[in-house]
C-alpha cells in the first residue's frame, strides 16, 4: 500500500499535469465538410477532426485539450461534453440504402441523423418533419432522433409557411378575446375636422399613421398622427404578453403573422378612412431650411379623410394628376425641406428596390416584380423620420436621465476598424486620422464616400463593415442615420418596440412612472426580432429558389456583386433580387482577396462591389437554400 505522503505526491503530480495542459471550453462549429472547429472562449478556432466531429453537434459546448501539430496549428482533443442545447429541430426525411434519416435544417450541420423504425410514423422520403434528439452521439458517434410531426410534402400547398412557423417556433393563437376600451378617451382632443390622409400600399389594412400639413409664417406645421393601441392594451395584460412574444408582425409570403389580433390591428385601432380613431399626435414646426423648431405630443380623436396609395400620390406629385387632397402640396414641400436638412446635417441611406411576389394557388411564386421607390414613398419616409427623430430628442429631454427606448447603431464593427482606416488612407487621404468611432468622424467619412469620384464603391464597402442596430433603453447615437438619438413610435400596430415608445411618451405627458422593460425582457425582445427577421428571409429565399428551379437551366442572368470574401462573391439578380454565390475556385484563374477594399483580383481581372456580371445557375437546392452561380 502507498503511504499518505506518496498519495499526496501522486495527486500533486496529476494536478501539475492537468495544469500544464492547454485546456479550455468552447462551442463546436460545423463546416461545409466532415471536419469542424471549436471556437474557444479565448477567441481561438481549434480544428476538430472528422472522427471527433461525429461525436458532437454544432452548437455543443465542450471542454477540450488543445494540441499543437508540427506546423504550429491547433487541434482539439475532446475531453468533456459540457452542454448540448440541440433538442428539437426541423428537417427533411431521407432514405440511404436500408437506413432512414433526417437531414437537419440547421446551419453548418451536414450529417444525417438516424431515425429508428419505431419512431418513423410512416414518413416518406422528402417529407418535411419536426424531430427531437433521443440519443446524443458523444459516447460512440451514433445518434438517434424521434419524429414528432410530419409537417407536409414539398409540393403541398403553402407548406413552406407551415414549415417556417414550426422551424422558428413562431407564436400563433390569441388569449380569449375581451372588449377593449380606450383608457384615454376623456383626455383626447377632437381633430376630426382636420383633413388627415393615409398613404400606403393599396392593399394595406393595418394602417399606423396619417398625415396633415399646412403652410404658416415659419414654414410648415406638420402633423403625424399615429394609431394608439397602447391606450387599449394594458402593460402586462395577456394581450400585451402575446404581442411581446411576437415582437413584430411577420410578413411571410402568403402568411402574415400579425403582432396584434386582426380585429385590433386592421379594425378597431387601424386608421381606417372615414372612421373615428384614437391617435397619438406629433406636431412639428418645420422651418424653411427643413430644421424642426418645436415638437409637441397630444392624444387626439381623428378621422382619416382619404386612404391614398403610393402610386396615385406619386402621379399627383409628378404633376400628371391634380392633388386630390388639400394638404398634399404642403406635405410635398415640407418633405422636400426635411430631406434637404438631412442631406446637410445627417446621412441618407442608399435606396433599395422592393421585390413583390405573386403567388399561385399552391403558394409558390408565379412571378417576381421589381418595385423601385417613388416620390410618395420618400414623402412618407421623411415625415416618419422627422416624427421619430423628434420623438427621440423629446424623450431625451423629458425623461429622467433620458431613459426610454431607442434604436441605436454603433457604427463600424471593431474588428473592421483597421480596414476602414486603410481604405480612408487609400481613397480619402484628406480624412486620414479621422476618428470614425465618433459620430462626427463617421458622418464626415460617409459624406466624403458618397460624393467621392473614386473608382472604388466606397459607400458600399463601408456599409459591409457596419454593426447591426439594436434596441437600447440608454440614449445612444444612430450612426447609420447620422443622428445623436433615434427611436421609432410610428408603427405600434406592427412593432412592439414602437408600442413601448408610445407608452414612454404618454407617461411623460401624464407625469406617470415610465414603463421601462427589464433587461431580461429587452434581451428577449432583441432575440425574437432577430428570429422573425431570419424566418422571413429564409422563407423568401426558399420560394425564390423554387421559382429559379422552374426557369430554363441555361438562362443567363444579369446581376450585381453584393458582397465578397476570400472564397468568392454573392451576386444579386437585378430583376428578381435572388442572390447566389460564385465560388472563387470556379474561376479558372487565381485571385487574391483584399479585405480592405473587398475585391478579388489579379493582374488581369478584378471583381468588386456593385460590379455587373452575367451568371448561370450551377447548383441549386431550394430546401437547403443553397444556390451557386457560375460566371457566364
Amino acid at each position: 500500500m502507498l503511504d499518505q505522503n506518496t498519495l499526496q505526491q501522486l495527486r500533486q503530480l496529476k494536478t501539475d499535469i492537468i495544469e500544464s495542459k492547454d485546456q479550455g471550453e468552447g462551442e463546436v462549429r460545423g463546416s461545409q465538410r466532415r471536419f469542424g472547429f471549436v471556437r474557444m472562449d479565448d477567441g481561438r478556432d481549434v480544428f476538430l477532426a472528422p472522427d471527433d466531429m461525429q461525436r458532437v453537434f454544432p452548437g455543443d459546448r465542450v471542454r477540450v485539450n488543445v494540441l499543437t501539430d508540427d506546423k504550429g496549428k491547433f487541434k482539439a482533443e475532446l475531453e468533456k461534453l459540457v452542454d448540448s442545447p440541440l433538442s428539437t429541430f426541423t428537417g427533411r426525411y431521407v432514405v440511404r440504402g436500408q437506413g432512414h434519416f433526417v437531414e437537419p435544417d440547421l446551419p453548418r450541420f451536414n450529417k444525417l441523423l438516424f431515425i429508428p423504425p419505431s419512431e418513423r410514423k410512416k414518413a416518406q422520403p422528402g417529407d418535411l418533419i419536426h424531430c427531437k434528439v433521443q440519443r446524443h452521439p458523444w459516447k460512440d458517434g451514433k445518434s438517434q432522433v424521434k419524429l414528432l410531426t410530419k409537417i407536409g410534402r414539398p409540393d403541398d400547398a403553402f407548406v413552406e409557411g407551415k414549415y417556417t412557423l414550426c422551424k422558428f417556433a413562431l407564436p400563433f393563437g390569441w388569449p380569449p378575446a375581451s372588449e377593449l376600451q380606450d383608457s384615454r378617451a376623456d383626455a383626447r382632443k377632437d381633430v376630426r375636422d382636420l383633413p388627415f390622409v393615409t398613404i400606403d400600399s393599396s392593399d394595406t389594412r393595418d394602417i399606423d399613421d396619417a398625415l396633415y400639413a399646412e403652410v404658416n409664417d415659419q414654414g410648415w406645421l406638420l402633423q403625424v398622427a399615429v394609431a394608439d393601441p397602447g391606450a387599449f392594451i394594458a402593460p402586462g395584460s395577456e394581450l400585451d404578453k402575446a404581442a411581446r412574444a411576437r415582437a413584430s408582425t411577420v410578413y411571410l409570403p402568403g402568411f402574415t403573422q400579425t403582432m396584434l389580433p386582426e380585429s385590433v390591428s386592421q379594425d378597431s385601432c387601424s386608421l381606417v378612412e372615414g372612421e373615428d380613431r384614437a391617435a397619438l399626435l406629433c406636431t412639428l414646426q418645420v422651418l424653411a431650411d427643413g430644421s424642426i423648431a418645436s415638437t409637441e405630443f397630444s392624444e387626439v380623436l381623428l378621422r382619416s379623410h382619404a386612404k391614398l396609395s403610393y402610386t396615385e400620390v406619386a402621379e399627383q406629385m409628378a404633376g400628371r394628376a391634380p392633388f386630390s387632397q388639400p394638404s398634399l402640396a404642403a406635405l410635398q414641400d415640407a418633405a422636400t425641406a426635411l430631406r434637404s436638412w438631412r442631406e446637410a446635417n445627417s446621412l441618407i441611406m442608399p435606396e433599395q428596390p422592393d421585390f413583390r411576389f405573386t403567388l399561385n394557388d399552391n403558394g409558390k411564386i408565379a412571378a417576381i416584380v421589381r418595385e423601385d421607390r417613388n416620390d410618395a414613398h420618400r414623402l412618407v419616409e421623411e415625415c416618419m423620420l422627422a416624427a421619430n427623430r423628434s420623438a427621440a430628442e423629446w424623450l431625451f429631454t423629458q425623461c429622467n436621465d433620458g431613459i426610454a427606448l431607442y434604436n441605436s447603431h454603433a457604427g463600424f464593427r471593431p474588428e473592421r476598424l483597421n480596414s476602414v482606416k486603410a481604405l480612408i488612407e487609400q481613397a480619402m487621404p484628406e480624412l486620414s486620422g479621422t476618428d470614425v468611432t465618433t459620430l462626427e468622424g463617421y458622418r464626415a467619412v460617409l459624406r466624403a464616400a458618397t460624393h467621392s469620384d473614386s473608382e472604388l464603391p466606397l459607400r458600399s464597402i463601408l456599409a459591409r463593415m457596419l454593426q447591426p442596430g439594436e434596441l437600447s433603453q440608454e440614449p445612444a447615437p444612430h450612426f447609420g442615420l447620422g443622428l445623436e438619438r433615434y427611436c421609432t413610435f410610428t408603427s405600434p400596430l406592427r412593432k412592439y418596440g414602437d408600442l413601448q415608445v408610445q407608452r414612454c411618451i404618454r407617461a411623460c405627458l401624464t407625469g406617470d412612472k415610465l414603463p421601462l422593460l427589464s433587461e431580461e425582457v429587452l434581451t428577449g425582445l432583441r432575440e425574437t426580432l432577430r428570429n422573425v427577421r431570419q424566418a422571413s428571409r429564409q422563407m423568401e429565399q426558399w420560394l425564390q429558389y423554387q421559382y429559379l428551379a422552374e426557369q430554363d437551366k441555361d438562362q443567363v442572368y444579369e446581376g450585381v456583386i453584393a458582397h465578397l470574401n476570400g472564397g468568392g462573391f454573392t451576386v444579386e439578380i437585378k430583376e428578381t433580387g435572388i442572390s447566389g454565390f460564385v465560388e472563387a475556385r470556379s474561376i479558372p484563374v487565381k485571385l487574391s482577396f483584399d479585405a480592405d477594399t473587398l475585391r478579388l483580383y489579379n493582374a488581369d481581372q478584378c471583381y468588386q462591389l456593385e460590379q455587373t456580371v452575367m451568371v448561370k445557375v450551377a447548383e441549386l437546392d431550394p430546401f437547403q437554400r443553397e444556390l451557386k452561380f457560375t460566371l457566364a
